[in-house]
């Protein structure tokens, strides 16, 4: 059975499907959520995490393939399972090139498809128990050591300051609100001018460690009316 935190993107022009996926995959326990475009994927994706994307590759606009790399260039580690009723070799050779985990040719059995979805994830879990860094242009984040490095220079970080770059980092390319820091790092639930002046201070001697500018960011950008993002 899937577990309840694990959370499945399908992006499919066509209802059925979308329908009958999420269905079987409800069934097993996993969150899902649907959508009908590339475009409309990648909005999601800027606001929410997902442990795995099914996407349809035939789609009118942006294919499954060019979602795939948009998603790969935005540093999102979430697993994808591309589906395609028109399988050829080249296609599978370019969704293997393209960091696709799998492929899934239409019309594909429901045990075929809990079965993927399974090792996709089982996989993912797999990844994450291992020793993680986190690379974005010259800086290096080490989760386990809890160490930062710009280009061969450590930085010194305090236990929040580090713990804040870290969560936004994990959440790389989605806007990430200062009431959810405050209850990720900060176990505060309490949305207020302190609490909210508390994070902002804190973003901001970062910042300054990190060498980056508010004004003009490298790292961490600021998203109106929400809070900050980490990588764009």
């Amino acid at each position: 059975m899937g577990q309840s935190s694990e959370r499945i993107l399908v992006v499919d022009d066509d209802e059925d499907t979308c329908m009958l996926i999420t269905d079987t995959l409800e069934e097993n326990g996993y969150e899902v959520r649907t959508c009908s475009s590339g475009e409309q994927a990648l909005a999601i994706l800027e606001q929410e995490r997902f442990d795995l994307i099914l996407s349809d590759i035939r789609m009118p606009e942006m294919t499954g393939m060019d979602l795939l790399h948009r998603i790969r260039r935005k540093g999102l580690n979430a697993k994808v399972i591309l589906m395609t009723a028109y399988a050829s070799v080249e296609s599978v050779i370019d969704a293997m090139r393209g960091e696709a985990f799998d492929y899934l040719v239409k019309p594909f059995s429901l045990s075929e498809l809990r079965q993927q979805v399974r090792e996709a994830l089982e996989a993912r879990s797999l990844e994450q128990l291992r020793h993680i860094v986190i690379h974005y242009e010259n800086l290096s984040i080490d989760l386990d050591a809890r160490r930062v490095w710009l280009d061969e220079s450590e930085v010194t970080l305090t236990s929040k300051e580090f713990d804040v770059l870290a969560y936004l980092a994990d959440q790389m390319g989605c806007a990430v609100s200062i009431e959810k820091l405050l209850q990720e790092v900060w176990s505060c639930t309490k949305l207020n001018e302190r609490t909210n002046a508390t994070v902002r201070s804190c973003v901001r001697r970062l910042r300054q460690k990190l060498e980056d500018d508010a004004r003009n960011p490298r790292f961490i950008f600021n998203v109106w009316g929400v809070g900050y993002q980490f990588g764009e």
